[in-house]
């Protein structure tokens, strides 16, 4: 009699079963700081036990089920987008699910919502004092923030082999934090002067024999400047231009990380066409960056550096 033997079942991949495998090659590939994963693991977590079929099912409408469900506030919601967009990005690499169901999911907004630039140019001038006067790496990192507007951890995840500094063709390689892609950011002389000079000295002073992988901005322990660190010097860097302000008996700043996104978006808004904006801060959905043109130009009308019109 043949004996009955069964076979062993493959069990379905699931957000909640791959949750941890994701997190940790986050953590090595990226350098991610614990705050963010932390923040990955809340939301996958969440989102893993309202969505819980096999990855390959899951559609674009289960992920707006989710997020409707939720009744969450809009900034809450789209870090639950960006989390789960990773976390497919990241499924399709490794062969699990062969499409991204995030992809075609917009962000929430507001209806008041409207960015917030530093308006004050005294603010400005004295965060721009306090920015030079900083150390390296810090002082670039804190330069790129805040002329060119990328993302933070875009910033920190550059590598040498993303500076591009040809005459004429002066760009930088931006790992999109949101869709995973690399998208071309021009760097211009007259829009973003500080950091062309302090790239061509940071790549100056790594060599011409380093590899086109190797971080551009490193720790004081050679490894990929984190977040944690940067925050810190952050801190310093608003103490020193007494943009702090007494909460709870503390000094807290006064303004984020992100203040200087803000900032350096409505700066370039006023001097460049909405869709060459758009490329530079990787908007996905263009009223992103046409709140920016809102806030600085009232009549809506665009606005054209001097040399694009000649």
């Amino acid at each position: 009699m043949t004996p009955d033997v069964s076979l062993p079942t493959h069990q379905p991949r699931t957000i909640a079963s791959e949750l941890e495998s994701f997190l940790a090659d986050m953590q090595r590939e990226r350098g991610l700081s614990p705050n963010t994963i932390t923040s990955y693991r809340c939301d996958l977590r969440t989102a893993a036990a309202a969505i819980r079929g096999p990855l390959e099912t899951i559609t674009t409408a289960d992920i707006k089920r989710f997020l409707d469900s939720r009744d969450e506030q809009p900034g809450t919601t789209n870090r639950r987008i960006a989390s789960l967009g990773r976390f497919f990005r990241w499924s399709v690499s490794r062969g699990y699910t062969l499409h991204n169901p995030v992809e075609q999911v917009g962000a929430r907004y507001h209806a008041e919502h409207r960015p917030q630039p530093i308006a004050s140019e005294a603010e400005r001038r004295a965060l721009d004092a306090a920015i030079a006067a900083c150390a390296q790496p810090y002082r670039l990192i804190f330069t790129l923030l805040r002329e060119i507007g990328i993302r933070t951890d875009e910033v920190l995840n550059l590598n040498r082999g993303d500076v591009i500094l040809e005459p004429g063709r002066e760009v930088l390689l931006v790992r999109d934090s949101k869709s995973g892609a690399k998208r071309i950011v021009v760097l211009t002389p007259d829009a973003m002067p500080r950091s062309l000079r302090g790239l061509r000295s940071c790549v100056r002073e790594l060599g011409d024999d380093v590899a086109p992988d190797t971080p551009l901005f490193r720790s004081s322990r050679g490894t990929r400047a984190s977040y944690d660190t940067l925050h810190r010097r952050w801190v310093q860097i608003c103490q020193q231009a007494r943009l702090v302000d007494m909460v709870d008996g503390r000094e807290t700043p006064r303004y984020t990380l992100h203040h200087l996104r803000h900032t350096a978006a409505a700066e370039l808004i006023a001097s460049y066409p909405e869709q060459v904006v758009r490329r530079i801060l990787g908007h996905r959905d263009p009223r992103s960056t046409r709140r920016y043109a809102e806030i600085v130009r009232p009549d809506g009308q665009p606005a054209r550096r001097e040399q694009q019109a000649s």
